[in-house]
């Protein structure tokens, strides 16, 4: 699908439809999500289950799933039928796998997190380099639903995530002009890049830094200085924006407006 077509999509949805696109494409992304809501569902199904067979109250069926599965074996709702205790020790062996795969992909991966170790899946995605407020104006004014149509990470090398960085938005603390903090955001399977940093030194290195890691992605910078547009040229990279050129311009054009004006 073209950008075209992607942007005239996003256009014709209502905002009740973007918040359930938004919504699905978290519960994609968050592996940990799906497994507690799959624990939850299956505790829930088992306790209807246990209660139909052993004629007992909803409240007490599911504490004996939930003391099942997690082969915590406290026993204070035991089976009375020959069915239920078989029933029970298959699902403690299933359990045993269940309390793995959720210590696995819940409590490890808070742990990688809190940790500053998270790594981001993605495929084709975008990854914003730097929080200042050229890139906060670059998220604010994005065609159509941030995060509906498209991934994007935010690599910066502060305390916390931003207050006002859309919630759709990854992000990924770290230096960026570390590889490792660039493979971590995923680079190798990247679509594009844009790096705005406060400091063109910084900018040069991780734009070689990048395509030193994924020679085809698409790189954009910005710089301060049009003197160091030369150093990005010969790496290759054609996408940049000067703040030099920008206001040079910008004043160029309202000098010539004001003799328009004068004149008239």
């Amino acid at each position: 699908m073209t950008d075209e077509a992607v942007l005239k999509k996003s256009k014709n949805r209502g905002p009740l439809q973007e918040k359930f696109i938004v919504l699905s494409k978290f519960l994609r992304r968050s592996r940990m999500l799906k497994v507690v809501i799959l624990v939850v569902l299956l505790n829930l199904i088992l306790a209807a289950i246990y209660a139909n067979i052993e004629g007992i109250d909803y409240h007490l069926a599911l504490y004996w799933a939930t003391d099942t599965l997690t082969n915590t074996g406290s026993g204070l709702v035991p089976p009375t039928l020959k069915v239920s205790w078989i029933g029970t020790t298959i699902f403690m062996w299933l359990g045993l796998g269940i309390t793995l795969v959720f210590v696995e992909f819940v409590y490890v991966k808070m742990v990688k997190n809190m940790r500053g170790n998270k790594v981001i899946k993605f495929k084709d995605h975008t990854i914003l380099i730097g929080w200042n407020p050229k890139i906060r104006h670059f998220l604010k004014n994005l065609q159509g639903t941030l995060g509906v149509d498209h991934n994007y990470v935010l690599v910066a090398d502060i305390a916390d995530r931003p207050f006002d960085l859309p919630q759709v938005v990854e992000f990924l603390r770290g230096n960026p002009d570390e590889e490792r903090i660039l493979l971590r955001a995923g680079m190798k399977d990247a679509q594009q890049a844009i790096v705005a940093t406060e400091d063109d030194a910084d900018a040069v290195l991780i734009a070689m830094t990048i395509q030193s890691i994924n020679i085809n992605v698409r790189i954009c910078v910005n710089l301060l200085s049009e003197e160091n547009i030369k150093h990005l040229k010969r790496i290759g990279i054609e996408q940049i924006v000067c703040d030099e050129n920008l206001t040079g311009n910008a004043l160029v054009d309202a000098f010539y407006k004001n003799q328009e004006d004068y004149f008239l």
